[in-house]
């Protein structure tokens, strides 16, 4: 073998090592985010559901609407019979692996407070259509979706309700096109997607997950463009820039959300934003504390019956059997009033 010959290989050999290495990290990240994020939740994934049927003055109006790949989200307008004209419609914005309907004791306050609500199911979440639920960058995608379709048919006050994945939502969704929002409170947010990932990504697999952000990164821009890069702060920059105002919430021992990657610690405040940090209060900030208290028993009994290793189904079934609804759903009456008294503000000013 000459020496030219010997040079090509010797040069292959050097291009190629960084490239497969390259390889199999993306596929690794490829593969992790998939195990997450791709496949649906359904309806019946969700334990202790909220029962429309507790909530009797509660007027529900299912509508359809298209999402950018042609399938279609699933949402309702809700509204209290004793009301015919309305102070402005709230929107909700779910949390992950959920839907709406969870969060219909909170839904069910602010119709009772005069507001028309509209709640939807995010892309492969229970009622809506969609294979997998894709990612976290893909709720305010799916809000930004919604606030189109409200926009040619809503002309009341538009605010804005978001809870985890969809307090990063409501927060990130003027990242994605200008809407005209009132008012927007953010319940347990993150800030952005890639520090959420290996948050939890290192909660599941170990903390070698980190030495793979920079794959994940590169996989998740592969799947969302630059709505990958999407964060909260930035869009409650643009927001409040344009007059929106914001109420921020983040308990400082939320074990799902941390104080360090939440909406609440990386929004830069402006007189527009209020921020509400809270002690004890957990991933649910706004159950009560017997609430809160109740849900994490409950959790502790399901690990120990199943030893730490039980299915989504058996979780389901565990929590129907066991559950007490009224308490897993009981509201902070104190912090709700809050809520209802920033959005009351904020539509008269």
């Amino acid at each position: 073998m000459d020496q030219f010959t010997m040079t090509l290989i010797t040069v292959a050999i050097i291009v190629a090592i960084p490239i497969m290495i390259f390889l199999i990290g993306f596929c690794g990240a490829a593969v992790m985010y998939e195990s997450i994020f791709g496949k649906r939740f359904e309806i019946y994934d969700t334990p202790l559901l909220p029962d429309a049927n507790d909530y009797p003055e509660l007027v529900s109006e299912p509508v359809s609407f298209d999402s950018e790949k042609k399938y279609k989200y699933t949402g309702c307008y809700y509204r209290d019979k004793k009301y015919k004209q309305f102070k402005g419609l709230v929107v909700f914005s779910h949390g992950i692996f959920d839907g709406h309907l969870s969060y219909l004791p909170q839904i069910a306050y602010f119709a009772a407070r005069g507001y028309k609500v509209f709640g939807f199911d995010n892309t492969g979440s229970h009622l809506s259509g969609g294979k997998s639920i894709r990612g976290l960058p893909q709720s305010a995608a799916d809000l930004n979706m919604a606030l189109k379709y409200l926009s040619a048919e809503n002309d009341l006050p538009l605010l804005l309700f978001g809870h985890s994945w969809g307090g990063y939502a409501v927060s990130a969704v003027s990242c994605c096109g200008e809407h005209n929002i009132k008012g927007i409170f953010v319940q347990s947010g993150f800030n952005r997607s890639l520090d959420m990932l290996l948050e939890e990504g290192s909660r599941m697999y170990g903390a070698y997950v980190r030495a793979m952000a920079v794959y994940i990164k590169i996989y998740e821009r592969f799947k969302f463009g630059k709505r990958a890069a999407y964060t909260a702060a930035k869009g409650a920059q643009l927001a409040t820039g344009r007059g929106t105002k914001m109420l921020i919430m983040h308990s400082t021992d939320d074990d799902t959300i941390s104080l360090k990657n939440s909406v609440l610690s990386n929004v830069v405040k402006n007189d527009n934003i209020t921020f509400l940090a809270l002690k004890n209060k957990g991933h649910q900030s706004l159950n009560s504390d017997a609430s809160i208290k109740y849900r994490r028993q409950l959790d502790i009994q399901f690990i120990e019956e199943y030893h730490g290793s039980g299915t989504r189904r058996q979780r389901v079934m565990f929590y129907a059997e066991h559950g007490d609804k009224k308490l897993y759903h009981e509201l902070d009456y104190k912090l709700m009033s809050k809520v209802a008294e920033f959005f009351d503000e904020v539509i008269i000013k």
